[in-house]
């Protein structure tokens, strides 16, 4: 049979090119992931070692630890214990940089006075000496446009600002991941005064790493712990692979997607191969070969194109694995990858493409000899069967499930659900698709010439063209799903950002008032409705000690959404004195023990007075619209406190104004409001951005990387799934060659025999493309709502222009995948079809 295997694999090899390219996406697919999780991961835990090559022994100091030595120089004390040779303190400090143009955040590190203890060399300049000089990395040094002399000013959390000198640039393979867009390293002494939270220590001559840890552990006092520093380097990598393993595992979940479509298209291309192969397998089994013999021979023809792709599969993944590392800066330790992990990737490859076409073989084999020696009918629909009846309950079932997590807040029962219910529809939506092309075939009989043919053979060939739909399905499906959810989860953000920062844009200066120059700014950046300068004044009130209070005009409180400020005071029972309202925090209103909309009388401290007054209390995010928390009142409300308790009228003119707030509409891009303030705070030192810009940076920045990755990925099913449509179409051109040819002879021109192969693979992607956005979009819905859970109210958002791209595209692959086989179609001479036999 191996000889009768490799005679048909090699006689017509193209009509099995389709099994080989859907094995080597797949295999590309699973060996690439295997390459970049090993080679991130190598990267991740150099990344987390690197600041640890010189030491021998780690020291950390738990802050919160009762007894633990709260003075500066605890590191230091530490070169006196025996086995001791020096050691270094580990200090780290976020910051506010700016260079006159750019502003940003920047982590400041410790350089080891000692070069033992120095993780990095200079690429350029000198090391830092002095408190005021610093050492940057090449990416802080790019962002920034500083050069070696070049002046920073660095702000700490407190507000202490000083100016440092970068005096080198840090020759670094990589980009330690801190969390910050900026880096800087600093001597021991610009940290003087500050207790470190770790020190690094080397032993002395003669004394291993161990035997010191051993000492330290018996003589450190309460709140401290010692540890060899390759220990604590494994123990940082493994944090650090906690959230590569989570990516590996989204990344076998798609690789799985796409080995799936594979096998949908290694199925439907057996199939057709052995209905037009019927004749020869005749002729084996009436010379002899059984049936179990007919299956092994279609097996190792599977075998063969399988092996085949797979082993390109396998080399273009490594290659695209670590190309993948690299891009995004993860592959400083090299190449890393497992002979073993690259060889399951080949296996289930081969695996795939030999258990893909067992159905088909067991089908083919079954057929009686006096059966297929008969003119081969090629036409094929699809009765429905045990196994749609199946999938439709387990689609059934799988959607209730996933209902259900849902509502309970269960990402793991939705997940679960949801996986049970895509298997289900897999299964029984051929069926369905099937008898679609029925519907279609009357529409397209309407239209006559080319599309009445095109849907003819659709309806006679529907199982075959369904099976091409699903694999669309699948592949435009999940894009749609993950389309949807990106949308409704940005929705939802944004909303739950509105209701805890009911204003867009909320920025302050620590004393005085914002700039006007600033505060026009502000005003300058058209997508904000609503824009002002906030009055502000430092009071004391009540158990809520010193704070700032803030008063905003009518129209700000109506663009704000708090109708509550707009009302007039009320009075109490018993003709008490009006009560006007007062927004807090949560916090503030536990902390002053009071309940939504209770009227209470604080003492308020305002300008060296105090006086008490009634207000009534209502918890609200415009309370921390500025990133610090403030009260907030109506402006003639503080006004009035203000004139009340110094015994002065509260001018406007001479009130603070230490914050700007700005409000945009429902339509306004908030991403390019962000940027416009980034510009804005770069021009104004002293401001502070703070509220929902930022917030909602962060969030949507790692949900658009994680959907763009996930969208790539999945781009290799619909490519794949579009070989399956290609092949389905080019396979049907072989078995309608004698219809080409009597078409060619009664007129049909070559154009319009490549008209009705268009219009068939257009049909068979906008059904594909359809069906996956129907099914999509209540799946990515759902995902969200799991995902969020009871956090946040679901805002569901429908990406309409994406769906809308989703179904041009498919359109676009049905004409490209047609145009393969329409050519070869049109090379067909009519005599050369009417002979063919």
């Amino acid at each position: 049979m191996l000889g009768h295997a490799w005679a048909h694999v090699r006689a017509r090899p193209a009509r099995l090119a389709a099994v080989l390219l859907a094995v080597a996406l797949g295999t590309a697919f699973l060996a690439a992931t295997a390459v970049f999780t090993a080679t991130s991961a190598a990267g991740l835990r150099m990344v987390a070692a690197a600041p640890l090559t010189g030491a021998d022994v780690v020291v950390d100091r738990d802050p919160e630890a009762a007894g633990a030595d709260s003075e500066p120089d605890w590191a230091d004390r530490l070169a006196d214990r025996p086995g001791i040779a020096a050691t270094a303190p580990v200090h780290a400090r976020t910051v506010q940089l700016s260079t006159g143009d750019r502003r940003g955040t920047a982590n400041v590190s410790t350089i080891a006075d000692r070069p033992g203890l120095r993780w990095f060399d200079l690429d350029e300049g000198r090391w830092p000496e002095a408190p005021d000089e610093v050492v940057a990395d090449p990416e802080t040094v790019a962002g920034t446009g500083l050069a070696v002399g070049g002046d920073v000013r660095l702000v700490d959390a407190e507000g202490a600002e000083t100016t440092a000198t970068l005096v080198g640039v840090a020759d670094l393979d990589f980009r330690p991941l801190t969390g910050v867009q900026y880096r800087l390293y600093a001597p021991e002494a610009a940290f003087s005064g500050d207790t470190p939270h770790s020190a690094l220590a080397v032993v002395e001559p003669g004394t291993t790493p161990r035997e010191a840890v051993e000492e330290l552990d018996g003589a450190l006092p309460p709140g401290f712990t010692a540890a060899t520093a390759q220990e604590r380097a494994d123990e940082a990598a493994d944090r650090f692979a906690g959230g590569s393993r989570q990516l590996e595992t989204v990344l076998l979940a798609f690789a799985l997607v796409a080995l799936l479509a594979s096998a949908m298209v290694i199925a439907n291309t057996f199939t057709v191969l052995l209905a037009q192969r019927r004749r020869d397998t005749a002729l084996l089994r009436l010379v002899g070969a059984d049936r179990r013999q007919v299956r092994r021979m279609v097996a190792l023809e599977a075998a063969i194109s399988g092996a085949a792709g797979a082993l390109i599969g396998t080399a273009a993944g490594t290659g695209l694995g670590y190309a993948g590392a690299t891009a995004m800066g993860l592959a400083g330790g090299g190449l890393h990858v497992s002979p073993l992990a690259l060889a399951g990737a080949f296996l289930v490859g081969l695996g795939t493409a030999v258990g893909s076409a067992w159905l088909p073989a067991r089908r083919a084999a079954a057929t009686a000899p006096v059966e297929a020696l008969r003119a081969a009918d090629m036409s094929g629909g699809v009765r429905f069967g045990a196994v749609h009846a199946v999938g439709a309950v387990l689609a059934v079932a799988g959607a209730a499930g996933a209902g259900v997590g849902t509502a309970s807040g269960s990402p793991l029962v939705t997940v679960v659900g949801g996986f049970v219910a895509a298997l289900g529809l897999l299964a029984a939506l051929r069926y369905p698709i099937a008898r679609s092309f029925g519907a279609v075939q009357a529409v397209l009989r309407r239209m006559g010439g080319t599309a009445s043919l095109a849907g003819a053979n659709l309806a006679r060939n529907s199982g075959r063209a369904a099976t091409a739909a699903l694999a669309l399905v699948l592949g435009l499906g999940l894009i749609t799903a993950l389309a949807t959810a990106a949308s409704t989860g940005r929705a939802t953000i944004d909303a739950d950002l509105r209701d805890r920062y009911p204003v867009d844009v909320g920025a302050r200066v620590a004393e005085g008032s914002v700039a006007r120059e600033t505060v026009q700014a502000v005003e300058d950046i058209d997508a904000l409705g609503t824009v002002e300068a906030v009055r502000t004044a430092d009071v004391s009130i009540g158990a809520l000690g010193e704070t700032t209070l803030a008063g905003i005009s009518p129209e700000m409180a109506e663009a704000a959404g708090a109708e509550r400020l707009r009302e007039e005071p009320s009075g109490g029972d018993g003709g008490e004195e009006a009560a006007p309202v007062m927004l807090v925090s949560d916090q503030q209103l536990a902390a002053l023990d009071a309940e939504e909309g209770e009227r209470m009388r604080l003492a308020v401290g305002i300008g060296g007075g105090e006086a008490e007054h009634a207000f009534t209390l209502y918890s609200s995010g415009l309370a921390e619209a500025a990133g610090t928390v403030a009260p907030v009142v109506r402006e003639d409300v503080l006004e009035e406190l203000e004139g009340r308790d110094t015994g002065e009228a509260g001018g406007a003119g001479d009130a603070d104004r230490s914050m700007v707030w700005g409000v945009a509409g429902d339509d306004a891009d908030r991403d390019a409001i962000a940027d416009r303030m980034a510009a804005v705070a770069a021009d104004d030192p002293d401001l502070l951005v703070g509220g929902a810009l930022s917030e909602r940076a962060d969030i949507t920045q790692a949900l658009d990387v994680m959907v763009n990755l996930s969208v790539a990925m999945l781009l290799v099913t619909v490519v794949i799934a579009a070989v399956g449509v290609a092949n389905t179409l080019g396979l049907s051109v072989l078995e309608r060659t004698r219809e080409s040819a009597m078409l060619r002879a009664l007129g049909l021109t070559r154009s319009g025999l490549r008209g009705t192969l268009a219009v068939e693979a257009v049909v068979i992607g906008l059904v594909g493309a359809v069906l996956g956005t129907v099914i999509g979009v209540p799946f990515g819905i759902v995902g969200v709502g799991a995902i969020v859970g009871d956090q946040a109210p679901l805002v569901v958002a429908v990406p309409w222009s994406s769906l809308g791209l989703v179904v041009a595209a498919a359109s676009v692959i049905g004409v490209v995948s047609s145009v393969a086989p329409a050519r070869r179609a049109a090379r067909i001479a009519p005599a050369e079809g009417l002979s063919d036999d």
